[in-house]
Order: structure tokens, then C-alpha cells, then sequence
């Protein structure tokens, strides 16, 4: 979960399944932690990535 809910609803929903992952000997990131999960994993940063494309997007937007 790359970002994680406001709602108080869609947050207990996903306490939840955090508790079932590590219940069941899984693992869950959630907001920077997703992110720097998958910079570890794969050694590129998707964050940044994206970042820059909705930048560049930006620019022409205005």
C-alpha cells in the first residue's frame, strides 16, 4: 500500500490485513516504507520516477 488511507474505515481495513500478512509470517509496507521496499528490491526508485513525470506534467498544465 503505497499510500496509506485517511478514511477511518479504509484504515481499519488495512490494520487488518497488515495483522493477517504478519500473522501468517507475510510482510506489509505501507506508505515510505512501500516505496523504499521497492527501491531495495528492484535498486530503482519508482518514487522518484513518478515524481518527475508528474512534474514534467505540470509544467504544461498551467
Amino acid at each position: 500500500m503505497f499510500y496509506y488511507p485517511q478514511r477511518n474505515q479504509a484504515k481499519k481495513i488495512q490494520e487488518a490485513l497488515q495483522t493477517l500478512y504478519l500473522g501468517v509470517g507475510g510482510e506489509y509496507y505501507y506508505g515510505n516504507s512501500a516505496w523504499e521496499y521497492i527501491k531495495q528490491y528492484t535498486d530503482i526508485n519508482l518514487i522518484e520516477i513518478l515524481e518527475k513525470i508528474a512534474d514534467s506534467r505540470n509544467i504544461y498544465d498551467n
